[in-house]
């Protein structure tokens, strides 16, 4: 079973597209990345030169990048496109909508790698019965570097801090596996940022 990584909001994908070439450093492990439509909207909505550039990142990368239809995702999409959604009832739907596609079964089976930037991440209970390895932009950057995908994980993440997110909180966080009820799907030390895994057959 391969490693699938998980963006359950649009707050990595900002960070990446905010230095050059970033984007494409979250595809330098060769593992599945997965997204649903929801966050994919959050991520391209505004028509910016920002979301534009999202938008072919994921429509040039289909073998690797899966956007997952969503119950929610599609009402909420339509309710914005009609002007009658609150923007206070956002919030988490990016979340909610990701733990919809893997209860249907529609991400197919873990392990999965929670890529976050929002300290609710952090807590394991946030993951249920699901088998997750969470790790934070700056830890991952830290795996390109130490797999020598990179040259230095601070400069990239002063990069982004510098353009626009600022508010990306600089801390590692490399949190191992949640135990699952599933065992034959837990994770192990080898989605470990020193041990990203750089190869497409890697976990």
């Amino acid at each position: 079973m391969r490693t699938k990584i998980i963006l359950p909001d649009r707050s990595p994908l900002f960070s990446f597209v905010s230095v050059s070439g970033g984007l494409e450093l979250l595809l330098a492990p060769g593992l599945p990345i997965v997204l649903t439509d929801y966050v994919a909207w959050e991520a391209t909505r505004s028509g910016s030169q920002t979301a534009h550039l999202i938008r072919a990142w994921i429509d040039g990368n289909p073998d690797i990048i899966s956007v997952i239809e969503t119950e929610l995702g599609q009402a909420r999409i339509a309710r914005e496109k009609a002007g009658i959604a609150l923007k206070k009832d956002r919030k988490n739907i990016g979340e909610v909508t990701i733990f919809e596609a893997l209860a249907s079964g529609d991400v197919g089976e873990g392990p999965f790698l929670f890529l976050f930037e929002e300290d609710k991440f952090v807590d394991p209970g946030f993951y249920g019965r699901y088998p997750v390895h969470s790790l934070t932009t700056l830890g991952f950057l830290v795996g390109l570097e130490r797999g020598g995908r990179i040259g230095d994980a601070d400069a990239v993440f002063a990069d982004m801090r510098s353009n626009g997110r600022s508010g990306t909180k600089g801390i590692i966080v490399d949190r191992p596996y949640r135990p699952s009820r599933d065992a034959e799907y837990s994770l192990g030390s080898e989605v470990r940022p020193g041990a990203l895994p750089l190869d497409p057959a890697g976990a």
